[in-house]
C-alpha cells in the first residue's frame, strides 16, 4: 500500500513538472514528456484539477497549471525565513549556556541541518554538518518535527518511511512504537535522540510551531559524560521552548 502511495505521488509530481514546461500542454504532450499511459495521465490530471492545481482549457489546447501551484513553493521560502530568523536566537543561547544548537527543516523524508552554533561553542562535539540529512525517527529534531506535524503530513511521512528500506526508518513499520513516540513527545513537549551505538553525545529538540503545526525543529547537543538527558531536559527545555516561541513570533 505504501509503495503504491509513493508511486502515485511521484507520478503526480512528474505531471506537475511537465505542465510547468509549457503555458498549455496537451494530453499527447504529457504522454510524450512523461512516458505515462494516457489513462493514467487522465486520472492524475483529474486529481490535480479537483485539488485546484490544474485547469482543462479545451480539447485542443489541453491543460495548464493554476496559481495555486505557487503555494507548493511557499513552504520552502518559509523554511529559509525560519532559518534566517533563528540565527541570532540560537547564537544568543549558545553564548549564554555554551552548548551548541542547530536548526533543521524537513527535506522530503528526513530533516536537513540548516544552521549550527557549533563554531560558537567551547564544547567539542560531533560536527553537525550543514546540509546533512538527519533521520526522522531516531534524531531528536526528527522526532520533534514528526510528532508535532499535522495528521496529514505525518501520515504521508510515515507511508514514505515505510517504503525506504533504510535501517534508520525501520521503526516506521511498528505501529505501536510510532503511537508511543508521538504520545510521549507531544505530552513532554520535546524529544530526545534515540540510542546510537558509540555516540558520545545526545540531543534534545523542540519544534518551532505555527498554527500548532511544526515548521522546523531546534536541538541542543550534550556530551553524555557531562550531563544526563533528564538533567539536561530539566535545565534547558524551558530555554529551548522559549527560543522556539521567539523564532515563531518573527515568522
Amino acid at each position: 500500500m505504501a509503495e503504491r502511495n509513493i508511486e502515485s505521488l511521484t507520478r503526480g509530481l512528474t505531471v506537475v513538472e511537465a505542465l510547468n514546461r509549457r503555458v498549455y500542454t496537451t494530453l499527447a504532450d504529457l504522454h510524450e514528456d512523461t512516458g505515462l499511459p494516457k489513462s493514467t495521465l487522465v486520472r492524475l490530471l483529474d486529481t490535480l484539477i479537483s485539488a485546484g492545481y490544474a485547469r482543462r482549457i479545451s480539447r485542443s489546447a489541453g491543460y495548464c497549471l493554476t496559481d495555486r501551484v505557487t503555494l507548493l513553493a511557499g513552504g520552502f521560502q518559509s523554511a529559509d525565513q525560519i532559518v534566517e530568523v533563528s540565527r541570532a536566537h540560537l547564537r544568543a543561547v549558545t553564548r549564554d549556556h555554551k552548548w551548541p544548537l542547530a536548526i533543521a527543516t524537513l527535506d522530503g523524508d528526513a530533516m536537513q541541518a540548516r544552521y549550527s552554533t557549533l563554531s560558537h561553542s567551547p564544547f567539542a562535539l560531533d560536527r553537525i554538518y550543514i546540509g546533512r540529512r538527519i533521520p526522522l525517527l531516531i534524531s531528536a529534531m526528527g522526532r520533534a518535527f514528526f510528532a508535532f506535524s499535522s495528521d496529514e503530513t505525518r501520515a504521508l511521512l510515515l507511508a514514505t518511511l515505510q517504503g525506504t528500506g533504510r535501517e534508520t526508518d525501520r521503526a516506521a513499520l511498528d505501529e505501536q512504537y510510532i503511537d508511543r513516540l508521538i504520545e510521549t513527545v507531544r505530552n513532554d513537549g520535546y524529544a530526545v535522540s534515540g540510542p546510537v551505538q558509540d555516540d558520545r553525545a545526545f540531543g534534545l529538540a523542540v519544534p518551532i510551531l505555527k498554527d500548532g503545526e511544526a515548521q522546523a525543529a531546534i536541538t541542543m547537543r550534550f556530551i553524555r559524560s557531562a550531563i544526563t538527558p533528564a538533567d539536561a531536559a530539566q535545565q534547558f527545555i524551558p530555554i529551548l521552548q522559549d527560543t522556539a516561541k521567539a523564532i515563531a513570533s518573527e515568522i
